[in-house]
């Protein structure tokens, strides 16, 4: 009969009411001493997960219980009545465990429904205090796959000049700095797609953009690591940031790619917040540090290795991340870009060859993207061809190459429309490298070329003025 009453209780019928409608009574005290409900539900919740052999079930009170180290019962949903003394509500309710004190075990006192614990997830780390979660950390490299790595950016080991984070020097307010040759394509890429936010930011005003303060260039250039790792490599879908094990190690060869972790990002708002903090924020925006190596990592490693070479680049064998001199290839910037390691700049893809012989295709832009492209290579008749696309992005900024180095030109006035180049317009240009301590502005008149040129192109002529007139044709640029 006692063990059929405690099994009534723990139906929860009725969940204020007594053990066989009496008074408990607690292990050692007199008789007659009466004790809550949630003590009831308790005690009767660890006789029956203790067993019943017969008799009497024991009742254990909370310091033998804890001694005994028995399990904490089964998290429920909450019952209004939990702390009410042998009062029966108007209606039943669900049951719910408590601890002795009349507390819902697991749940803070303010809270107001249960939290229901199953384990760490397998993509996001758990999160404390409602904040975003942490993202989930793999194994360290293994020596393969740091060879395949450091196979697929071209070279043996990074130049020392590619050894420095993103940061701000104060020449120019929006600008970041290059300290010395080599990645200039990583940092060229990444200030378009921070100007970009910064247009999108400013609403339309000039000093948004040409005297942006200090937090909001901070957020737009976390936009813009953000863009290149979520929205483009990861597809919208995913974002892996490889973490050296420690801030003095400087990974720059395959052996100390070994010491590198992935760390796997599931939303661009979970990837967002922590580049906010430490360790990402250290890693990335210290001057000293090897933020544009982890940036280059991580954009690979995002996209994969193995994507890398069998769908996106022309040549499997030659197709590379970094060139001579240490210098960006186009795989690099198009994959930064588009999210994919494409080896051209033309529209679409092409194919050469027959059907007969078999083809060969080459792949190039394979959207409108949100930052233009402009090369001088062009302008030369190098064999290189720039597409619409690239030519006309969503929003009037372009990466310029020039002579083997990446720069930035771009348009303040909301009102330009990238994809026309027939209407006159006021761009600014900005190198990261050139220590520029007067902003740069340029107006361009398309179809007024200049009496004593005949191309535009001619010897002499400043390089940045003959990638523009390779959008803007016969363009005068004062």
């Amino acid at each position: 009969d006692e063990l059929r009453k405690l099994l009534e209780a723990l139906e929860g019928d009725d969940c204020a009411r007594p053990i066989g409608s009496r008074q408990g009574r607690r292990k050692g005290q007199g008789e007659g001493h009466a004790f809550t409900v949630s003590q009831t539900r308790f005690q009767a919740s660890v006789s029956v997960s203790a067993g019943y052999s017969g008799g009497s079930p024991a009742v254990e009170d909370a310091p033998e219980r804890a001694r005994r180290g028995r399990p904490r019962p089964r998290h429920d949903p909450p019952c209004p009545a939990a702390a009410q003394k042998l009062e029966c509500p108007p209606e039943p309710c669900s049951r719910r465990d408590l601890t002795p004190g009349g507390h819902e075990i697991g749940l803070a006192a303010d809270d107001d429904e249960p939290r229901r614990f199953f384990g760490p997830s397998k993509d996001v780390g758990a999160a404390k205090d409602g904040a975003m979660p942490a993202p989930r950390m793999g194994e360290p490299l293994t020596a393969e796959q740091a060879d395949g790595l450091m196979g697929l950016i071209g070279v043996q080991q990074l130049p020392d000049a590619w050894k420095q984070g993103f940061f701000f020097a104060g020449y120019q307010p929006y600008g970041l700095q290059q300290v010395e040759g080599g990645p200039c394509g990583v940092l060229a890429t990444v200030q378009a797609l921070l100007l970009r936010s910064l247009l999108e930011r400013s609403g339309g005003s000039h000093a948004g953009v040409l005297q942006v303060d200090e937090k909001t260039r901070q957020e737009a250039l976390v936009d813009a690591l953000c863009e290149v790792l979520f929205c483009n490599a990861g597809d919208n879908n995913k974002a892996i940031v490889l973490m050296p094990s420690s801030f003095s190690v400087a990974p720059l060869s395959a052996a100390q790619l070994r010491c590198l972790r992935p760390a796997h990002f599931v939303s661009y708002e979970q990837l967002h917040f922590h580049l906010h903090q430490r360790p990402y924020r250290d890693l990335f925006f210290n001057p000293s540090g090897c933020g544009v190596p982890l940036l280059l990592y991580s954009v690979i490693w995002t996209r994969g290795v193995e994507g890398i070479r069998t769908r996106d680049v022309d040549d499997a064998k030659t197709g590379v991340m970094i060139g001579s001199y240490g210098y960006c290839t186009q795989e690099l910037v198009n994959l930064m870009v588009f999210g994919r390691a494409y080896s051209n700049v033309f529209d679409g893809s092409k194919r050469l060859g027959s059907a007969q012989d078999g083809w060969y295709v080459m792949q190039g832009a394979p959207r409108r993207p949100k930052v233009g492209f402009l090369s001088l290579f062009e302008a030369k008749n190098d064999c290189i061809e720039v597409g619409s696309r690239y030519k006309g992005p969503a929003s009037p900024v372009w990466i310029v190459c020039a002579e083997s180095h990446y720069s930035v030109l771009f348009a303040v006035d909301p009102s330009v429309d990238p994809r026309d180049s027939r209407v006159p317009l006021e761009l600014y240009y900005f190198d990261q490298f050139g220590r520029q301590d007067q902003k740069i502005r340029l107006n361009v008149t398309p179809d007024r070329l200049p009496g004593h040129l005949n191309t535009g192109f001619e010897e002499g002529e400043s390089i940045i003025d003959q990638c523009i007139r390779t959008k803007w044709k016969g363009a005068a640029v004062d």
